[in-house]
């Protein structure tokens, strides 16, 4: 999705320049700050549409967490998907600014791209925001919040599998995970077995932000034989949607993780 505003943000020197006309009932100082009346709550699943001044849009879906975490991924098959954006922290606030970076699959044609660069928006509701982006060409950007999963969330428990969109460090991820419930309302823990990938152990959380479909996830690869070592976060969510069609598009509960891992950024969709 998002490898054509990876391209836009190098065209137009990674200009991201915002010329918003917001409106959330509030008023302005004397240095044209925005004092805003009303705060909204942003925390739930994100669908956002990214469309230039030339015609062209893509669509990424993602989540907001109660630290204003924003984070969404693309699945524009076949040159495009496996992306992320993170905007600026939204933390409900009826305007936005800072840094929003986009990063490129992992093992795809652009792997390793990472671009920074300074962003501003409105939030306008609940459920609504939208910016702009500024260039040769210019365009918008604009999200509205979406229901992924039909039905309650709930925890998962059992065993899955874990691909990642792409290819870490050169090496594709396949994971036999088993989950198992554990915390509040729908959290989870996660891991391989210890016995079976001796040389590579994953292991993980999965926790729910209050009673939302968003989570807080961690991921921990240990061991001489991983694609990566460390500890990674971000933020995940249930989902009825084979997002990157892993699964044959079956009829499943699936959960993505949009894991912040410098250059090796990646989404792992579980099933």
């Amino acid at each position: 999705m998002f490898r054509k505003l990876l391209v836009l943000f190098a065209c137009i020197s990674l200009a991201l320049i915002a010329a918003l006309a917001i409106s959330c009932g509030g008023s302005s100082n004397s240095n044209n700050l925005t004092v805003c009346r009303v705060v909204y709550n942003p925390v739930g699943n994100w669908q956002i549409t990214v469309t230039d001044n030339g015609g062209g849009s893509t669509t990424g879906y993602g989540a907001i967490d109660s630290a204003g975490l924003a984070l969404f991924f693309d699945n524009s098959s076949p040159l495009s998907t496996g992306d992320t954006v993170e905007l600026p922290t939204i933390n409900g606030n009826c305007s936005f600014s800072g840094n929003i970076t986009a990063y490129a699959e992992p093992g795809g044609p652009a792997s390793g791209s990472v671009v920074t660069d300074s962003a501003q928006g409105s939030v306008n509701s609940n459920t609504s925001m939208n910016g702009t982006f500024a260039g040769s060409p210019s365009g918008t950007f604009s999200a509205t919040q979406f229901m992924p999963l039909t039905g309650a969330v709930t925890a998962v428990s059992g065993n899955k599998t874990g691909a990642v969109e792409g290819a870490l460090n050169g090496q594709p991820v396949l994971l036999s995970l088993t989950f198992t419930p554990s915390g509040t309302n729908n959290s989870m823990t996660f891991s391989t077995n210890a016995l079976l990938n001796p040389n590579c152990v994953v292991t993980g959380t999965f926790t729910e932000v209050g009673t939302n479909n968003v989570f807080d996830v961690s991921i921990t690869f240990t061991g001489a034989s991983c694609p990566l070592t460390g500890t990674f976060t971000g933020l995940g969510f249930e989902s009825s949607s084979d997002y990157f069609a892993f699964n044959g598009s079956n009829q499943d509960t699936y959960l993505y993780a949009d894991i912040l891992a410098g250059t090796n950024t990646f989404v792992m969709e579980i099933f």
